[in-house]
C-alpha cells in the first residue's frame, strides 16, 4: 500500500474587530474534519478581549463540545506590547463578579512584557489576552469555545457589543494565578545541522522549535505531525520525493509516513499530539 505524503494546506484567514487569524491547520481543511489540533497565526492590531476557555468535561456539559488548552509562540511584536497572563494573585468568585460589573477586572489580571520567542502556556481556566500590536502561532485543541468577560466596551460596525460570557467563565475560570512561566518547558538542544527546543508539553500536544542550519532528519510513525515554517525556505524530502518549503507554509506529515528530511535554513514549528 502506497505511503501518503506530506500535504501543503491553504490557509483560512478570518478577520475580526480587533485584527486577523489564519487558520494554518484546521477542521476546515479537506478532509481534516477530525484533527485534534487548532493552529493559528494571530495578528492583533488591538487587544483581543479578556477571555476563558473550559476544561473538557465542562466544554462537553455546556456546549457539547471539547476543552480549549493552548499556547503562543510570539512572531512579533510593537515596542512595549503586553499580553495578560492568569491573575496578579489569586481572587474570589465574588471579586471576579464584582469586578466585572465595575469594570475593574484589569486591575488584577497579569500584565506581562513581550518580545519575539516568547511562550505561554494557557492551560483551559486560565484568563488571558493577547494585547494590541502582537503576532502569535497559536496550538491548541481543535475547539473554537471561548468566554468572553471583558471587551473594552467595544462596538462593531453596527454599533451593537460583542457578548460576554459571564456566568460560563464563572464555571471555566481558575482565580489563581499561572502555575507556569512564559519560557520553553526544555533547553535548547544542539545537534549536527540543527537545534530544537521543547516549548510545551501537556496531554494535549508538543510543540517544538526548530532551528535548521543544514539538515534534520525525523519520522511520522503513530501520529500526525504538523510544520509551520515561521523563517527560511529549504526542501522537505520523503518517499514521496520533494517539497519545496518557506516562511508562511503550514505542512501536514500524516500518520505513517515514515522518515522525511528537512534540508535548508529553516525556522520551524513542529507540533504533534
Amino acid at each position: 500500500m502506497k505511503k501518503q505524503g506530506p500535504v501543503k494546506l491553504k490557509p483560512v484567514r478570518k478577520t475580526y474587530l480587533w485584527g486577523t487569524e489564519d487558520w494554518m491547520l484546521s477542521w476546515l481543511n479537506e478532509g481534516l474534519k477530525e484533527i485534534p489540533l487548532l493552529i493559528k497565526i494571530i495578528r492583533a492590531r488591538d487587544a483581543l478581549s479578556v477571555q476563558v476557555h473550559p476544561q473538557d468535561a465542562l466544554a462537553w456539559e455546556l456546549e457539547q463540545g471539547t476543552g480549549k488548552t493552548e499556547m503562543w509562540y510570539v512572531l512579533d511584536c510593537e515596542p512595549g506590547a503586553c499580553l495578560y497572563y492568569g491573575l496578579k494573585h489569586q481572587i474570589s468568585v465574588n471579586e471576579f463578579r464584582k469586578r466585572i460589573d465595575n469594570g475593574s477586572l484589569l486591575e488584577v489580571c497579569r500584565s506581562v512584557p513581550v518580545k519575539k520567542g516568547d511562550v505561554f502556556y494557557i492551560p483551559a481556566g486560565l484568563i488571558h489576552a493577547i494585547g494590541k500590536g502582537i503576532t502569535v502561532a497559536e496550538v491548541q485543541q481543535s475547539s473554537n469555545i471561548t468566554y468572553r468577560v471583558y471587551d473594552y466596551n467595544r462596538e462593531d460596525a453596527n454599533h451593537q457589543r460583542r457578548e460576554l460570557h459571564i456566568e460560563k467563565a464563572l464555571r471555566a475560570a481558575s482565580f489563581m494565578p499561572p502555575l507556569a512561566g512564559h519560557h520553553p518547558m526544555g533547553p535548547r538542544i544542539r545537534k549536527i545541522g540543527y537545534s530544537k527546543t521543547l516549548l510545551v508539553q501537556c496531554p494535549y500536544f508538543v510543540v517544538q522549535l526548530y532551528e535548521i542550519e543544514e539538515c534534520m532528519e525525523g519520522a511520522v510513525e503513530d501520529s500526525f505531525q504538523s510544520l509551520l515554517i515561521l523563517e527560511g525556505e529549504g526542501s522537505l524530502r520523503s518517499v514521496c520525493g520533494d517539497l519545496a518549503v518557506g516562511q508562511g507554509d503550514s505542512i501536514l506529515l500524516p500518520k505513517g509516513m515514515g522518515a522525511y528530511q528537512l534540508i535548508g535554513r529553516l525556522q520551524i514549528l513542529i507540533s504533534e499530539v
